[in-house]
């Protein structure tokens, strides 16, 4: 363009020749800069995982870190069997731009099973399945953990979605048999609670009938008693009044008849 090469010609030689050795040293600069934030996940690679975690952290705490550095500070935290810090890690990560979110709730998900956090797995293992649908290795924790929290009907579910996602798995004839034991509790349960229903409407049925009976008992045992204290009433009134000569009422006059 020529207004370009007009705004270049203004520059001296050592204006322009000083320019690009800046440009130079700055480009230097963050190749080096990139090249140690990624000694931090070269020493994780290489099992050095306390080691790697001071180089991990300060390049985060830098404030421009590489996005994949979130999930090896989580791992590296998890490797040396620290799950909190390594679940603050991950969670950090879901809100990176760029991150791996489908990953990075996944292994928080891991984080939390191995803390014995239920729910909270199951709630990451979700979110990591709703980042990306077809990650069937979230499908198949969350089928597990769902058996954690006595969720059957929704860990066979799951694990028929893995088995629709990954059908040629090695895992598939331990799934199946899983799915077919589940299935098996599912149904026992279900007679159970039917048989305890009727049980209960029987229960109900003979409590009723008790009551009903008792109910009446007690209208008979209060009929039998008005009828006894009324006949009491009457014996009473006329034991008042005799047809005994002896106990007339006896009175005198003076007869006028001579």
């Amino acid at each position: 363009m020529p207004y370009m090469r007009i705004k270049l010609n203004r520059f001296s030689p050592f204006i322009f020749s000083r320019l690009a050795a800046l440009v130079l040293a700055a480009a230097i600069g963050q190749s080096l800069f990139a090249q140690e934030k990624r000694e931090g996940m070269k020493l994780f690679e290489q099992n050095k995982s306390a080691e790697a975690i001071a180089f991990l952290e300060a390049d985060i705490a830098s404030g421009n870190p590489l996005p994949e550095e979130y999930n090896y500070l989580g791992l590296a935290y998890y490797q040396i069997g620290n799950y909190e810090k390594s679940v603050e890690a991950f969670k950090k990560g879901t809100s990176a731009a760029g991150s791996d979110k489908k990953l990075l709730y996944f292994n928080m998900g891991n984080s939390y099973f191995a803390l014995q956090k239920w729910q909270e797995a199951l709630d990451s293992y979700s979110m990591s399945s709703v980042a990306s649908p077809s990650y069937a290795s979230a499908v198949l924790n969350k089928a597990n953990v769902e058996i954690k929290l006595d969720k059957l009907k929704e860990a066979v579910a799951d694990y028929k979605r893995f088995l629709l996602l990954r059908p040629e798995d090695e895992q598939r004839p331990k799934i199946e048999k899983i799915i077919a034991l589940i299935e098996g509790e599912l149904a026992a349960r279900a007679e159970r609670e039917r048989l305890a229903a009727e049980e209960a409407e029987r229960i109900k049925r003979e409590e009723e009938r008790l009551a009903q009976k008792r109910a009446e008992e007690e209208a008979a045992r209060r009929k039998m008693l008005e009828d006894i204290a009324g006949s009491l009433r009457e014996g009473g009134e006329t034991t008042n009044m005799s047809a005994d000569a002896e106990e007339s009422i006896g009175y005198e006059y003076d007869s006028d008849i001579d």
